[in-house]
């Protein structure tokens, strides 16, 4: 290669790398501003832009990550009943994700949203309560949600539920109704419940 052409392809890859630098600043600005623009319709009293501000600032997706704006908005969302928000605050400050760590509050507000009737907030308590993480363990009241919250038809309860009967864990073993759920778990397309239920076809129960 003559110094010449060399001297082409270096030239041509800094031009690249300066339309890609353009785009990239463009993209961001498009995205400051978009930000702007919820922001003024969270502070309007939008519960949606609250909640979908917390979940992008926390989250650091398509924007840059800030905890505290997060957090603040999360708050916000939560104390105007959004079931989203209510879960993902309690979920936060039970495991401290982002948040500073508060079991007791975390249960409060994730015991509102399952009150609420989400789905999702129903099984995380119920797992919680039957596993004793990030909770006091209480079996009884676990398996209530984890019920309600399969009967919801939310796919990972189902298969909670229909793998622990199944194989009599936690709960007593129930063949024809652990089969029911992890089947339904594995119709509504949830890939491990998929797995659990090929295997189980195929092996049965395991044995202990």
């Amino acid at each position: 290669m003559s110094q010449f052409e060399h001297e082409n392809q270096e030239a041509e890859a800094q031009g690249n790398g300066q339309v890609l630098d353009f785009h990239e600043e463009k993209e961001r600005l498009r995205q400051d501003e978009g930000i702007k623009w919820m922001i003024k319709a969270a502070e309007a009293g939008d519960v949606w832009s609250m909640a979908e501000l917390a979940y992008l600032l926390l989250t650091g997706n398509k924007v840059r990550q800030n905890l505290v704006e997060g957090e603040k908005w999360l708050r916000r969302a939560a104390e105007a009943n959004d079931k989203w928000a209510m879960m993902e605050l309690g979920y936060r400050l039970i495991v401290g994700e982002g948040l500073a760590q508060d079991a007791v509050e975390g249960e409060k507000w994730l015991r509102l949203s399952a009150e609420a009737n989400y789905p999702v907030a129903m099984r995380i308590l119920g797992y919680r309560l039957l596993e004793g993480d990030g909770l006091e363990q209480d079996l009884e009241e676990g398996e209530v949600w984890i019920r309600r919250a399969a009967e919801a038809a939310e796919p990972i309860a189902m298969r909670i539920l229909g793998y622990r009967l199944l194989n009599g864990i936690t709960f007593p073993q129930n063949i024809e109704e652990g089969e029911l759920w992890l089947q339904k778990a594995a119709e509504a397309g949830e890939v491990v419940a998929m797995r659990e239920w090929g295997n189980y076809l195929i092996n049965g129960v395991s044995k202990k």
